[in-house]
């Protein structure tokens, strides 16, 4: 029996329940039959999808590693004049400190995003970034990765932060030397094993320098480029094991049993009567489930709509998924490369760099959206009526490519914005186990 078919059944029944799903409940409130069947369409979440680039993604010791990594700050670079001179950098370091700086400096409990109210629209690493931290929580089930729709892959996503200089300014052979010199035993027993020669005590540990990566383009060579070619793959393999163990302990951070899903599943009180008229507001009138659909809340593309650029820290201009489509295509680390444990996903397929995708910007999951500000790719927009607002009117103008045609304005009264927020305030589920948000990491 199909998901439909199920429903159908359930909904001819829902006279002999007292709990029913979706349709005895929401006729009850006046949703028609197809209004029904777009709301059934919404919920649950799903398990997530296999992830076949990434042979470890489900392995329990990779996912404790992971996390040990994720709140491990040895291995990052230094913190830079911009980042230490702010006082919103929470004490972390001064300017040339090292070592001070994790994933979770910016991925902040509890919901795993920059939810500092200083910077005020981009997130504080190292340095300023030009992009809004946001929420790993289900973040598992976006098909491409950051705001950009870059990394079609998790474990992708998780190395570009991981050594880039306004993030944690990292490198891989740093990676590479903390996990010798703390995490041996939890990695040699997942991957292959470590070289000895990681050992600074090692007769040849001069193959593999204290710190080393690709130099930037028209930089002089560095240790990477002084490296055998032989010891640099030795490296890679070490860094994208790092990347995956990081995407084993993320597809862990998954949040369910939001209001909205109980009352899709029958009961009927799990949210009020201004949520409920919101509900009809967001597949109807106000058409967000163009966009935000699937149980995700995202249709997983990109679109442009018209957000503006601002903010002391933001760009001029934002290529959005042009530049995306270009990291994807290019990166060494893709789900068609020799470190991919499936080269044949086709996720690549028909991906090309076109002007048209500029200033387009991957449609953000709603789920746990109230508790996710500040919002826009570059955190533009401080609250959730600010973000109603905008929709309301249209969007802005586009500052680069061409504004997306669903962008219309909406007519929402305020009674009706109100109506939308309060629902959208129902698609916050459990908060991710304390036991995931613990610093677990070897002293």
């Amino acid at each position: 029996m199909t998901r439909r078919s199920g429903l159908a059944l359930l909904l001819a029944l829902s006279a002999c329940s007292e709990k029913e799903p979706v349709g005895g409940g929401a006729a009850a409130d006046g949703f028609s039959a197809a209004e029904m069947a777009k709301i059934a369409a919404l919920s649950p979440l799903p398990e997530l999808p296999p992830e076949p680039t990434n042979r470890y993604a489900d392995d329990a010791r990779a996912a404790a590693l992971g996390q040990k990594l994720f709140f491990d700050p040895r291995y990052s670079g230094p913190i830079l004049p911009g980042g230490a001179k702010d006082a919103s950098n929470g004490g972390l370091g001064a300017a040339g400190e090292r070592g001070k700086l994790s994933c979770q400096s910016c991925h902040i409990d509890p919901w795993l995003q920059d939810n500092r109210s200083n910077p005020p629209n981009v997130s504080l690493a190292a340095d300023w970034i030009i992009r809004n931290t946001p929420t790993l929580v289900n973040s598992a089930f976006y098909k491409r990765f950051g705001w950009i729709a870059g990394p079609d892959s998790m474990w992708n996503q998780a190395l570009f932060p991981a050594e880039e200089e306004h993030h944690l300014g990292g490198s891989r052979c740093g990676i590479a030397h903390l996990l010798w010199s703390k995490y041996r035993a939890e990695y040699d027993a997942i991957f292959d094993p470590l070289d000895p020669a990681l050992d600074p005590a090692h007769l040849n540990a001069s193959r593999f320098p204290a710190e080393c990566k690709p130099k930037a383009a028209m930089a002089a060579d560095g240790p990477w480029e002084k490296m055998a070619a032989a010891d640099q793959r030795i490296v890679n393999r070490i860094f994208v094991n790092f990347g995956k163990a990081e995407e084993a302990y993320i597809r862990k951070l998954v949040s369910r049993n939001a209001a909205f899903d109980r009352f899709v599943a029958g009961e009927k009180d799990a949210i009020g009567a201004s949520a409920k008229r919101g509900l009809k507001l967001f597949i109807g009138k106000a058409a967000c489930d163009a966009c935000h659909s699937t149980p995700f809340f995202s249709d997983n593309k990109a679109h442009n709509t018209g957000v503006p650029q601002t903010g002391p820290h933001v760009p001029m201009v934002e290529n959005g998924a042009y530049d995306g489509n270009g990291f994807a295509l290019g990166s060494p680390f893709n789900s068609s490369s020799e470190w991919s444990d499936d080269r044949n996903t086709g996720r690549l397929d028909g991906v090309v760099q076109a002007e048209e995708d500029k200033g387009k910007i991957r449609t953000k999951s709603l789920r746990e959206v109230k508790e996710t500000a500040p919002y826009m790719h570059a955190g533009q927009l401080a609250t959730l009526p600010d973000v109603l607002a905008f929709y309301n009117r249209g969007g802005d103008a586009a500052h680069v490519g061409t504004k997306d045609p669903l962008m219309k304005p909406l007519n929402l009264t305020p009674a009706e914005l109100a109506d939308l927020a309060a629902f959208l305030e129902t698609l916050s589920g459990d908060p991710v186990p304390a036991a995931l948000l613990a610093n677990t990491s070897n002293p």
